[in-house]
């Protein structure tokens, strides 16, 4: 989706792919992260949060909560992650970001509850009362009073398939007299998602119904809490979209992809965040004319729907070529893509760097991550990591 803004607005970055792959330190099936412009990116979307009023937290789990990376958003003024599940909190607090939010899209295992608290979540979003219950059990034993996020729906709110749950805004009465009975936790907001969409006909951003549902619960719960409680608004954020959630009511927002420039948005426009991701493989071998490259990491967001898929081939003297891909099929294992044969019915040969543009979602592939850093016109290349960001027992450099 990406490679196109990658190539013209990005292209140090690709040639340092490249040099690093022929190197032979970057290998397949890795996700390369442009640890400069990720920090440009998260600086300019923590500074403008700050002007509006926004608490700006990081969504770490696209480019699988790398380390480096958390160093990078941190130092930019982002200092807290959003855990998107159990595993998402426990390396992000371990690759130096506080968990800012936990619980939500995922809702924590029964098992975890004991082990999140040890996190010492800021919020932690909640569907049930049972589970508000539980963790009034674990903050007890823990002797802390537990922030807890309220995820909130009415009839006319819109989820993603699997993603519905949550507490009506018509019983939101009923439900924080319950919760107000329950010791050892409190309402700290309310959130629901998506709360921004990108209209792909439009192309425009527009606040959607889970927003408008976010802010009769936050008004109800001010009311009958005597506080005022934070609209966290996730979905889609990026700068452009920081004033539009403002002027929404949001208070907290928990940019991804916009700390990598690869937003929906930033596939029709040039954007103020630079692309900074890439996919890495190489030609692994040739069949019937074709050229096999290595997956591991291929996932195609399916956010604007089917778009054609291309890569980019770098040859040993940072010479680039783009071919048309054939993807493997989203329920297949993606073992490798295609390369097709150009005009010229020619491919490239093994062992070619192949680079692609996704809009990545590395927690849920094979893929390693690195970061990558150009000084001087000289790229180097920190440690790898696996997909959720553990460093692996296995010297992947060697």
């Amino acid at each position: 989706m990406f490679l196109n803004a990658l190539m013209r607005r990005n292209h140090e970055f690709l040639s340092a792919i490249g040099l690093l792959h022929k190197q032979g330190v970057l290998p397949a099936n890795t996700y390369a992260l442009d640890l400069k412009n990720i920090a440009k990116n998260a600086a300019l979307i923590a500074d403008r949060g700050h002007e509006l009023g926004i608490n700006v937290i990081a969504m770490m789990k696209q480019i699988g909560r790398n380390p480096d990376a958390c160093t990078a958003i941190k130092n930019s003024g982002i200092t807290d992650a959003v855990a998107v599940d159990f595993e998402c909190g426990i390396y992000s607090k371990k690759n130096g970001l506080e968990i800012g939010h936990i619980g939500h899209l995922v809702q924590i295992p029964k098992a975890f509850f004991n082990s999140t608290i040890e996190l010492s979540p800021k919020n932690w979003t909640v569907f049930s009362i049972d589970h508000i219950q539980q963790i009034s059990s674990i903050a007890k034993n823990h002797n802390v009073i537990q922030n807890i996020f309220l995820r909130v729906w009415n009839d006319n709110c819109k989820f993603y398939p699997g993603h519905e749950g949550g507490f009506h805004v018509r019983d939101l009465e009923e439900t924080l007299g319950q919760i107000q009975r329950i010791s050892n936790v409190k309402v700290s907001g309310i959130t629901s998602f998506p709360a921004l969409l990108f209209n792909k006909e439009k192309k425009k951003l527009e606040v959607t119904a889970n927003a408008n549902a976010i802010n009769q619960a936050s008004e109800k719960a001010d009311n009958i809490l005597g506080y005022q409680v934070i609209r966290n608004m996730p979905g889609t954020t990026s700068l452009e979209g920081l004033e539009l959630l403002a002027k929404n009511g949001a208070t907290q927002v928990e940019p991804g992809h916009g700390l990598t420039g690869t937003t929906p948005l930033s596939f029709f426009e040039d954007t103020l965040e630079i692309p900074s991701v890439a996919y890495v493989s190489e030609v692994a071998h040739i069949h019937n004319g074709n050229a096999y490259v290595l997956g591991g990491g291929l996932y195609r967001d399916p956010v604007l729907g089917e778009t054609p898929c291309k890569a980019v081939a770098i040859d040993s003297y940072g010479g680039m070529e783009t071919f048309d891909v054939d993807m493997p099929k989203p329920g297949a294992i993606d073992y490798y893509a295609i390369l097709l044969p150009n005009i010229k019915g020619q491919v490239p040969p093994i062992g070619t760097t192949v680079v692609f543009g996704f809009r990545p979602q590395v927690f849920v592939t094979r893929g390693l991550t690195t970061g990558v850093l150009i000084e001087d016109n000289s790229p180097s290349m920190k440690k790898l990591y696996a997909a959720n960001g553990a460093v692996s027992d296995v010297n992947w450099n060697k």
